[in-house]
């Protein structure tokens, strides 16, 4: 229950924290918010994983899982992401993009043996179905913007298996730590020679949240009750942005409430 509620809390984390990097990713590019997020999280991870012991060099095999996960994940997944966002707008680009919910769940069935009953996969088609409704607001379809979007939800389907068989070799601390150690290198040294941006403090703060708190959560849930389930609870994030729009004076419509509803009753229905 505890590692559900923690891979809970990251989807919730994940839902409101891309707000803080808005203004630094507007007014200095990608490379230079990412660095800033980073930065925060490793300012957050040092002196947590030298209190807990945790500030360890992984064995070789676990850094190459490490590597992948990055990769996968905050490489080019994430770069996908954004190419799909400019070409296509948010609303299709994530209702594509969080598919990797159901793929996610097949492929760790298939490659870490982890249970799918046909439990599972109701929660698991409900709650893409919720992000659906909540996410796309129709449009015209763009075929190149469709490929991105696609290409990033293959990416997250992978990077979440490479974690978890990381963490064979390491802590969810330890496995936080190096990839927050190495995504703040590769962005410090895209990022150069100029570093300073408009909404620093946000992203900062936005890293320190979104990656040194809610990714560790993310893979001690990942460690904990496997991939498929602790993927699924990050579903959570899509209401939660929305609902925090809705705190910040947006008006609440019977779209959103049909759409945060199928999320939340498919991830209910998949870890009763």
């Amino acid at each position: 229950m505890i590692a559900l509620l923690a891979a809970i809390l990251s989807g919730a984390i994940w839902g409101i924290v891309p707000a803080l990097y808005a203004e630094a990713t507007k007014s200095g590019g990608s490379s230079r918010a990412n660095f800033w997020k980073s930065l925060g999280a490793l300012v957050f991870l040092l002196p947590l994983t030298a209190l807990t012991g945790d500030m360890v060099v992984p064995p070789l095999m676990g850094l190459v899982y490490i590597v992948a996960n990055m990769s996968l994940g905050t490489g080019l997944g994430d770069y996908s992401f954004l190419k799909s966002i400019g070409l296509m707008g948010p609303g299709r680009a994530t209702s594509v993009a969080f598919t990797y919910v159901v793929w996610t769940a097949l492929l760790s069935h298939a490659l870490l043996g982890e249970p799918l009953t046909l439990q599972i996969m109701a929660g698991v088609l409900l709650a893409v179905s919720g992000i659906w409704i909540l996410t796309y607001r129709g449009g015209r379809w763009d075929l190149v913007g469709t490929f991105w979007a696609l290409l990033s939800s293959i990416c997250y389907t992978l990077g979440p298996i490479a974690a978890k068989l990381a963490l064979e070799y390491v802590t969810p601390l330890t496995m936080t730590l190096w990839n927050t150690i190495i995504i703040t290198s590769v962005y410090g040294a895209l990022s150069y020679p100029r570093y300073r941006v408009r909404g620093v403090g946000k992203a900062f703060v936005g890293g320190l949240l979104g990656v040194g708190v809610a990714l560790s959560l993310y893979f001690y849930a990942l460690d904990a009750v496997g991939v498929t389930i602790a993927t699924l609870a990050t579903a959570i994030g899509p209401p939660t942005s929305q609902l925090a729009s809705h705190l910040s004076g947006d008006r609440v419509t019977r779209r959103d409430l049909l759409g945060s509803a199928l999320v939340v009753m498919g991830l209910v229905l998949s870890v009763i």
